[in-house]
């Protein structure tokens, strides 16, 4: 083997350390009615400085998801199958105090749906960074502790001086929103899990917020992992697309193809469902019915009872198939066309 061929085999292999796997998870929950699953068996992967997307309607699993990748799931929750691989180490097959230890807020952090109502209200912003330094930068000296949070507020696009010593109350909206994403990134994080971050927010606000996460991801390097139910928010944020429904991923394409040549019926009602300012249509596109109830879930297409293309075969689970190098999980794709993972 050439000097040439080495270094070539050397640079995949690092990459492929590099890159965060999820494979074949499946997250369920207890219930009274029995036991629901909320992820099936999703799988992809989050390279370095990638966007990844989590698409689609609530209760679709995004959110489950994100709490699976962090280990945060509420107490009825849990990890059925798969794993999280991070630098070929299962996070899932690790102790709980091993994660919170090495990898919770240090490697992989959250920021969680609603968070900015999370802020204490009775300690200044400055003593709420510094709580979380104390517990998660062992590492770092106390002296440091002042630059640091200086530093990660003037990342977030906050002036220290201004905010350093604000209650929660003091601060606008979307200024409490920078503050909950700088203490997510505070003890520097390789990856950053946002859900639903601009909501509640006014349209200024969440370009400020989507044009933060831009810049943390092209300037840090960093990999962000949003989930949201708007497609038309997060185009120039993410490469890739997971577009999810009734806990499965119908779709994974990248996001230019997914916009422009959405492959799955769901995905491309979703496109079509975002309102255009110069359409001249008068009324909104919106799919039509509901979601199927998770724990009387049977057999076939999930999106079937709603889709307009739906036929015979649909009554049968869709296996994965690949157009290019695009998933999709539909029968509406022909064997001469794609291959079938």
């Amino acid at each position: 083997m050439n000097k040439e061929s080495k270094l070539d085999m050397n640079l995949k292999e690092r990459e492929m350390n590099d890159k965060i796997q999820i494979e074949d998870l499946t997250i369920s929950y207890k219930t009274k009615s029995g036991t629901v699953t909320a992820v099936d068996k999703l799988s992809f992967s989050i390279n370095d400085a990638e966007g990844i997307g989590i698409i689609g309607e609530s209760g679709s699993g995004k959110s489950t998801l994100g709490y699976g990748i962090i280990r945060s799931l509420p107490e009825n929750g849990f990890i059925e199958s798969g794993s999280v691989n991070f630098k070929n180490l299962n996070l899932l097959s690790i102790s709980k105090k091993e994660f919170d230890s090495t990898f919770r807020w240090k490697k992989i952090a959250m920021v969680f749906q609603g968070s900015m109502n999370s802020l204490d209200p009775v300690f200044t912003i400055k003593n709420q960074m510094m709580e979380i330094l104390s517990a998660h930068r062992s590492d770092l000296p106390k002296k440091k502790y002042i630059q640091v949070i200086k530093d990660i507020l003037t990342d977030v696009g906050l002036d220290p001086k201004l905010v350093l010593n604000k209650y929660p109350h003091e601060l606008s909206g979307g200024m409490k929103q920078r503050v909950v994403i700088a203490n997510a990134l505070v003890a520097n994080p390789t990856l950053l899990i946002a859900d639903e971050p601009t909501t509640a927010l006014d349209v200024v606000i969440q370009s400020q917020i989507l044009q933060l996460l831009r810049k943390l991801k092209r300037d840090n390097r960093m990999r962000i992992v949003i989930i949201t139910h708007d497609m038309s928010l997060i185009p120039n944020l993410v490469d890739t697309l997971i577009i999810m429904y009734a806990g499965q991923a119908v779709e994974i394409s990248d996001t230019k193809s997914a916009f422009e040549k959405p492959l799955h019926p769901y995905t491309q009602a979703l496109i079509q469902s975002i309102p255009k300012i110069n359409s001249t249509k008068k009324s909104i596109q919106f799919i039509k019915g509901n979601p199927p109830n998770l724990a009387t879930i049977g057999e076939g297409c999930r999106f079937r009872d709603r889709c307009p293309k739906a036929f015979d075969k649909c009554s049968r689970d869709p296996p994965e198939i690949y157009v290019d190098k695009n998933m999709v999980k539909c029968w509406l794709y022909g064997s001469d066309l794609v291959t079938e993972k």
